[in-house]
């Protein structure tokens, strides 16, 4: 992996690639809520389509920043640890080249180490469980995290025609038994068409690719004895053929696609109608390193999604501009095992039967209202959502369900201190509330593994409250960049107990 001096470096030569364009006629105040436009945040999947990146913005502009993180949990899911603190690297930039071109970019750096990680050894958990690989020992996990990104799109005529590509890269490792190193990438690439048909209103389609692939591999350098090692199939089950590997490896490589349809009305200024369908087939593979070198397949998840979000938006008076904007998400996951048969010197496959299911269902409802005066601009954002799991499986006979309400709201305040500075400062407040669980769990036998599962269903049925605030100042000085410096804190109560947030950084505007 590149090192921190490299990654900086890279990150500006990319936003330097671009046409930069100075905001000479617009005031510091105006061009900061641009930037954070409060409604292009409220505008949840209208950019999933690249066509529709046209409006994303009025004016050009680009940023680099640099920060520091630290999450501290005290009560969290063990397999994703107590928090992660670390450095981060951002920087974006939005171009409109002439009145028919545009393009934008993104990359970002991280390197964050996580405390107290058990029952997983391996990345992006939400995406590849239950097929993980674990054990009752863990130990902290540094992670280093690489993300690039660039968009272009063309007005011909009536048409936008667009395509994004972006690239993620991780690696995680840990340097005390049991040595995990795993790294990961994922590919993907958007294309889209929207088609003027009458007016201002437009319709669009957009599709998506995706090559996702982690290579993970646990090693140990003890004489004293290893920790025993899970290939986990959910809810506490494991495959026990392929448990306590010497040196078990493991790779998972996912295809996925998506597509979707768009109606706009200005560019989604005055409403639009978005709706996509998508799938991705997941399979994990297994090689113990110290006895052989053919894999053997031991899983395969596939998952069905479904998104659908509309939102209209109304001028009030010259003023006061007001929205409303209603979604639904689903996820069906599919797992499916392979079993094997000990009966000849090599492993055969005998069967593959589906034995897993994990369904999510989210629905939300959001409302948005925002009054810009000559020196500030004041929005909110409430919102109320809908939640239900359903994580069952087969051999063993086992599940858990949860539903789960939301309700919160957000505000952003921006004042013009002075002509060449400018305060933001945006509170916000949440909560989750268990309205029902049902639990189906059954014992495994292993007495460790039982209270890791129990502890993880009594976290999900835990309700929680989140405040936090964030705060930022933008100023400018003679012929040079805008400076900014912000920081940001959150408080999660739960079961009694306060997990922490805080972060800050420095950056420039341009």
């Amino acid at each position: 992996m590149l090192n921190i001096k490299t990654s900086a470096l890279l990150l500006l030569i990319i936003l330097g690639s671009f046409s930069v364009r100075a905001q000479d006629s617009l005031s510091l105040f105006k061009t900061i809520a641009n930037q954070y436009d409060t409604e292009r945040n409220f505008k949840g999947t209208l950019y999933n389509n690249p066509a529709s990146m046209a409006n994303h913005s009025d004016y050009s502009f680009s940023e680099f920043g640099i920060g520091y993180r630290h999450d501290h949990k005290k009560v969290y899911r063990q397999q994703l640890g107590n928090g992660d603190r670390g450095l981060t690297v951002e920087a974006g930039s939005f171009q409109k080249l002439k009145p028919n071109r545009y393009v934008w970019g993104k990359a970002g750096y991280q390197n964050l180490k996580t405390d107290q990680v058990k029952w997983n050894e391996t990345l992006d958990y939400e995406r590849i469980s239950p097929y993980i690989a674990a054990d009752s020992v863990g130990g902290h996990l540094k992670t280093e995290r690489y993300h690039f990104a660039g968009g272009y799109l063309q007005k011909i005529n009536h048409w936008s025609v667009a395509g994004e590509i972006s690239y993620l890269a991780q690696m995680g490792y840990r340097t005390r038994d049991p040595r995990l190193k795993s790294t990961t990438s994922d590919l993907r690439i958007r294309a889209g068409i929207n088609y003027n048909i009458f007016k201002k209103y437009e319709v669009g389609i957009f599709g998506e690719f995706s090559k996702y692939t982690q290579n993970s591999s646990i090693t140990f350098q003890s004489a004293l004895g290893r920790a025993y090692t899970y290939q986990m199939t959910g809810l506490g089950a494991s495959n026990y053929l392929f448990n306590g590997g010497t040196y078990p490896n493991s790779t998972y490589e996912e295809f996925a696609y998506k597509g979707g349809l768009q109606i706009l009305g200005n560019g989604g200024k005055d409403f639009y109608v978005s709706a996509a369908a998508g799938t991705s087939n997941n399979i994990k593979a297994y090689i113990n390193s110290a006895s052989s070198n053919v894999f053997n397949d031991l899983s395969e998840l596939k998952n069905e999604t479904l998104e659908l979000e509309g939102a209209k938006f109304f001028n009030l008076r010259e003023k006061h501009r007001a929205g409303i904007s209603a979604n639904f998400f689903s996820s069906v996951k599919m797992g499916s095992e392979y079993g094997y048969s000990l009966n000849t010197a090599s492993l055969t496959q005998i069967f593959k039967r589906t034995s897993y299911r994990k369904e999510n269902y989210t629905a939300g409802v959001k409302g948005f209202y925002q009054y810009t005066g000559g020196d500030f601009s004041v929005s909110a954002i409430p919102f109320f959502g809908y939640e239900e799991i359903k994580e069952r499986r087969l051999y063993p006979d086992a599940g858990q369900k949860f539903t789960y309400s939301y309700i919160g709201v957000t505000i952003d305040y921006k004042q013009q201190v002075k002509e060449n500075q400018t305060l933001t400062l945006q509170p916000c407040f949440s909560k989750r509330s268990v309205n029902k669980s049902v639990n189906a769990l059954v014992a495994t036998g292993n007495g460790a593994v039982d209270d890791w599962v129990l502890q993880d269903y009594t976290f999900q049925t835990s309700d929680m409250i989140l405040l936090g605030t964030s705060l930022r100042y933008d100023f400018a000085l003679k012929k040079l960049p805008s400076f900014f410096v912000s920081t940001q804190y959150q408080l999660q109560k739960i079961q009694k107990k306060n997990n922490n947030f805080i972060s800050a950084s420095i950056g420039i505007t341009f």
